[in-house]
């Protein structure tokens, strides 16, 4: 089967060389622009054009504040934080997606449930999440608690697949019909809309990915977002390593 599919793109694209998913473009003000970022030493974490990058971002996608991170799975990682997913929780992702997804999940120690996509938007299955949830979950005074492991379910993680979005809109109502948080990965969907909103903007938090195979890249890089501006604000604290202002003490109160 895979290999009837390779000969069939190969034959599309008439060639027998490396074709890529996606391959970077420079053409505009990049050189330029990290030459005045080498001219500034700012060149790791802070400095105006992280400024201007997440205010930029924030603008175009239409929410208040945007959090820069190293990468995209620092993004989905910070999220889950934000979210508060620990250890032995559980957070329902869809089955087709990038390993990012459930490193970020395993990272808090947490486990990955996994329900169907939709075959049109290869994007998590509204229908599906609520079946899961019907046969499998029960409401109570701790949250919704997976019946058959005990254990509690504290988001949903979908991904717009390919930049293609899924039924969000359906998926944010179930989430909060069952009271669990919504975290968009939409890793690959800078630019996508649903329904003239921006994708990102649907759930509780969202992940930006800006890798070299992004549809915009900084080499690496990501973003975080969340509705509730607190939240926003401490992403923004726990990614510059939760130092508290000071004129000169290094003081961190936790771990960022």
């Amino acid at each position: 089967m895979y290999s009837d599919v390779v000969d069939l793109i190969r034959e599309l694209y008439n060639t027998s060389d490396l074709i890529t998913l996606h391959e970077p473009r420079f053409y505009g003000n990049e050189k330029k622009y990290v030459n005045e970022a080498i001219e500034s030493t700012f060149v790791s974490s802070v400095g105006l054009f992280v400024d201007k990058f997440e205010q930029d971002f924030s603008n175009y996608i239409g929410v208040e504040k945007s959090v820069a991170c190293v990468n995209g799975t620092a993004a989905l990682h910070m999220a889950l934080i934000l979210a508060n997913v620990g250890q032995g929780d559980e957070v329902i992702t869809q089955s087709l997606t990038f390993i990012a997804t459930c490193n970020a999940i395993s990272y808090q120690k947490a486990y990955p449930v996994f329900v169907d996509v939709d075959k049109d938007t290869m994007g998590m299955s509204p229908v599906a999440l609520r079946n899961f949830l019907e046969q499998n979950a029960e409401l109570t005074k701790d949250g919704c608690i997976n019946k058959s492991s005990g254990r509690k379910i504290k988001a949903v993680v979908p991904m717009h697949s390919f930049g293609h979005a899924c039924r969000i809109d359906e998926i944010a109502s179930i989430c909060k019909e069952w009271n669990v948080l919504l975290i968009e990965d939409a890793a690959e969907a800078i630019g996508s809309r649903y329904k003239g909103k921006a994708l990102g903007t649907f759930g509780d938090l969202a992940a930006f990915s800006f890798n070299g195979n992004k549809i915009i890249t900084t080499g690496g890089g990501g973003m975080v977002v969340a509705k509730d501006q607190n939240i926003a604000a401490r992403a923004k604290y726990l990614t510059t390593t939760a130092k508290r202002p000071h004129a000169y003490e290094f003081f961190h109160d936790e771990v960022g």
